[in-house]
């Protein structure tokens, strides 16, 4: 079967992002309530998946699909958000899974929805890019609904910080190497059309950046404080 040009939401689409959203679901809900060794043994082993798959695929995107080795750092927000589950599931050092939790939701998601690929299934980019994006929402859901983790305010605020500290080291890695490098996109807008469309010029769009970033944060965690709000007020 010959793969055909991408079609957000096309039959490929839709297929995988069900398919990755039943996973993300059910694996932690059967797992739940299991035995803690068998919880912990599962949480082993997505967490080193998801370090080790980080750590080859830009041998398999550069020996395989000739992408240049200066595209291929994983330092963009997905990349590290992937590496940062994995270390949490290994270490359960809970400000990975703060910073993960955010940066995974707020751009696997948007990934996920809208990739950046030009062919559809089984083209050997739709795979790996869907591979590595589906890992990183199904370890979130395992570290959220099998383990039972949960971001709280402060994990608003650690996401924040780590963020607004880790950003100008992107900038400057970016700065150094130069085109095509383009971490974070905050050299220049991505190919095709996106929401950055709409922001001024790089690097006058970082400030914007910053500020969404925060207000997406704020948004992601919002769930979590109406339950708590409400949960306060049935005890009272």
């Amino acid at each position: 079967m010959d793969a055909q040009p991408f079609e957000i939401f096309g039959e490929s689409h839709l297929v995988t992002l069900l398919l990755i959203l039943a996973l993300a679901f059910l694996l932690p809900l059967f797992i739940k309530n299991s035995y803690l060794s068998s919880k912990a043994l599962i949480a082993k082993v997505l967490g080193f998946s998801a370090i080790t798959l980080e750590l080859i695929k830009p041998f398999i995107w550069h020996y395989w699909m000739d992408f240049p080795w200066i595209k291929l750092i994983p330092i963009h927000m997905c990349n590290l958000s992937t590496l940062f589950i994995g270390i949490f599931l290994l270490t359960e050092k809970r400000i990975f899974f703060e910073v993960s939790f955010f940066w995974g939701i707020g751009g696997g998601i948007n990934a996920l929805v809208t990739p950046d690929i030009p062919k559809t299934f089984p083209d050997p980019q739709f795979i790996l890019f869907f591979i590595g994006h589906g890992l990183l929402i199904i370890a979130i859901a395992y570290a959220c609904i099998a383990l039972k983790n949960r971001p709280t305010l402060s994990s608003v605020k650690n996401g924040i910080y780590v963020s607004l500290s880790i950003l100008p080291i992107i900038y400057v890695v970016n700065m150094l190497l130069g085109p095509p490098a383009n971490y974070w996109y905050l050299g220049t807008k991505p190919i095709g059309e996106s929401i950055l469309d709409f922001f001024p010029e790089p690097p006058l769009h970082i400030p914007l950046l910053i500020i969404i970033g925060a207000v997406l944060f704020f948004i992601i965690y919002s769930p979590y404080w109406i339950y708590d709000k409400f949960k306060r007020k049935d005890v009272g």
